[in-house]
């Protein structure tokens, strides 16, 4: 836990990773700066890509605590801990206090949870109004009467949810709800829900902001219900599509390491499933359900991120800690067959590991990462490979001989103990590369090298590229030269780009930022550029891909890894 408490404490020296981070922290930036509360916007623009929750946490803690990555960072880490608490009542309600210590414990130290509650992310939020949600229709269950207070808070946290990553945010509960119903044979029940104050709660909560936007943003209904939900769900317009299985290794990686210990308990107890359907079964299929339409519907879904799998972490945690109780309790000579498969499940990956590193100079990756990895991170990533195949196997070694000992009390509660730092160690070890990765890929450094010269207040440009983080850093909007928005990240400008009757390959989008900048006829200024596009400043200086700078001069200021800002002069105009 020492090393959870460190990495969830450390939010603001890792760099905003670019594009989500550094968009996201902008747009909560310009909020508060604009004192447009209702109509988020990025480097200047209307953004309506996602619902303004998120950025109403982060402008308050820009608010509080200022501008910093930290305080972007501070609702997501929140966030968590109300789900780690959300997490351990509802094991206490279902299960009991040791169940709840142990999932609690389950949950903290699960990867994906760990690095979603630092970043900038709408996931984090999601999966807490989501949690409260399916929690108060848990508090229902078996009552003679239904509570109205629970129903209410069941569909004021789907409003907020709502609020947060659009029409997902109600979806995923009711779904849930109506899938374990249906598998008790109890869908009677649907018609018990306080539906009209609920209803009522829901729609107090949703329609006014969406509302007022559609009013102000007359093509916004369309595009918040059509192409951002169900457009993006049943093609690949996103283009994040991926295979059916994508959210297996999902599991397997974010859930790890108790991923492969409760894969190996389900397969061994999937011919007792009819248990499920019993009275004293309904918690495990309550949250079975919970991890299975979520599966499902992001496995069908055709935009797919590893986010989208965050909310089930928590059903997982449940049902791990629940069958690590029993395990612990129950009197055996021998280790129950699935945990003994996750401890060789677990040595096996750590050989795996060894066997990457001693391999790694002679296959082809390392070639093609040389390509991608920045020159000051390849070398760390053959020593990685070492290190974390050992970590994983030691401690897989060392929970098995303790679980052995299942006569001493101590056994299974310091068995546990060790596995969980599996998760936090492995991280802990990959973050020095993961800190020099995002510090050259982000755009603090840039920035403050900007704002330190003789041309910090100089309009900038990326030249058909853009870092999300660049305006969030330099406190100002950043101009594009482009051809169709698609580097701004944002798909509503897209959209609107695609509709504009003027556009033209070449253009500086949005016209708003050009205004905004103040386009000079004869001041210089600074463009951005990808190296790899080759040649950029004779493309710039020639006008060849950008006809608005013809017979202007190009001379490099700063240059890095694969990036090179020149300082361009136009002529008079």
């Amino acid at each position: 836990m020492t090393a959870y408490a460190s990495f969830f404490l450390g939010l603001g020296r890792l760099p905003l990773l670019e594009p989500d981070e550094g968009r996201n922290a902008e747009v909560g930036r310009e909020m508060l700066a604009l004192g447009r509360w209702l109509t988020p916007h990025y480097d200047g623009l209307v953004y309506l890509d996602k619902p303004p929750m998120l950025f109403w946490w982060m402008a308050g803690s820009f608010k509080l605590f200022g501008l910093s990555a930290w305080a972007a960072r501070l609702p997501s880490a929140l966030a968590a801990l109300a789900v780690l608490l959300l997490t351990g009542y509802l094991a206490k309600r279902m299960f009991s206090g040791s169940v709840a210590l142990r999932s609690g414990i389950i949950f903290a130290t699960a990867p994906l949870v760990m690095v979603f509650a630092r970043l900038v992310i709408f996931d984090m939020l999601l999966t807490l109004w989501v949690t409260l949600a399916l929690l108060c229709f848990w508090l229902n269950e078996g009552a003679a009467s239904r509570s109205v207070l629970a129903d209410v808070s069941a569909f004021a946290a789907m409003g907020l949810a709502t609020l947060t990553k659009g029409p997902v945010g109600f979806l995923l509960p009711a779904l849930v709800v109506f899938a374990y119903w249906a598998l008790r044979g109890r869908l009677r029940e649907i018609q018990k829900l306080h539906w009209k104050w609920g209803l009522a709660i829901f729609a107090a909560i949703v329609l006014p902001w969406f509302v007022v936007v559609s009013i102000r943003h007359p093509d916004f209904p369309r595009y918040a219900l059509w192409d951002e939900s169900l457009r993006r769900f049943a093609t690949s317009s996103a283009h994040r599509q991926g295979s059916p299985l994508y959210y297996l290794p999902v599991y397997l990686a974010g859930f790890l390491p108790w991923s492969f210990f409760l894969l190996a308990c389900g397969l061994g107890r999937i011919r007792r499933w009819r248990e499920l359907l019993h009275e004293d079964g309904a918690p495990n299929l309550f949250l079975i359900c919970w991890v299975g339409v979520i599966f499902v519907f992001f496995s069908i879904s055709q935009s797919k991120l590893p986010g989208y799998f965050l909310p089930a972490t928590v059903p997982l945690s449940l049902l791990m800690g629940k069958v690590w109780t029993e395990a612990e309790s129950a009197a055996h000579e021998h280790l129950p067959g699935w945990m003994t498969g996750g401890f060789v499940a677990l040595i096996l990956l750590g050989l795996m590991g060894l066997a990457a590193w001693r391999l790694w100079g002679y296959a082809a990756p390392g070639s093609r990462l040389a390509h991608k990895l920045p020159p000051d991170v390849l070398p760390l990533v053959k020593p990685e490979l070492l290190y974390s195949g050992l970590i994983v196997i030691a401690l897989a070694m060392l929970g098995r001989n303790l679980m052995r000992r299942a006569s001493r009390r101590w056994a299974g509660p310091s068995a546990l103990a060790i596995v969980a730092l599996t998760g936090p160690l492995l991280i802990l070890r990959w973050y020095r590369p993961l800190e020099l990765y995002a510090a050259v890929n982000s755009s603090r450094a840039l920035a403050a090298t900007i704002q330190k010269s003789a041309e910090k207040d100089w309009p900038i440009y990326g030249y058909y590229y853009f870092r999300t983080g660049l305006p969030f850093y330099l406190r100002r909007p950043v101009g594009l030269i482009t051809a169709d928005a698609d580097e701004l990240t944002s798909n509503y400008q897209v959209s609107r780009w695609r509709r504009m009757s003027t556009k033209s390959a070449g253009r500086s989008l949005p016209r708003g930022i050009s205004q905004a900048l103040g386009w000079p006829s004869n001041h210089p200024l600074l463009v951005r550029a990808k190296d790899w596009r080759g040649q950029a400043a004779l493309v710039i200086t020639r006008g060849v891909q950008a006809p608005m700078l013809p017979g202007a001069e190009a001379v490099p200021r700063w240059t890095g890894w694969d990036t090179t800002v020149w300082k361009v002069r136009t002529p008079a105009r």
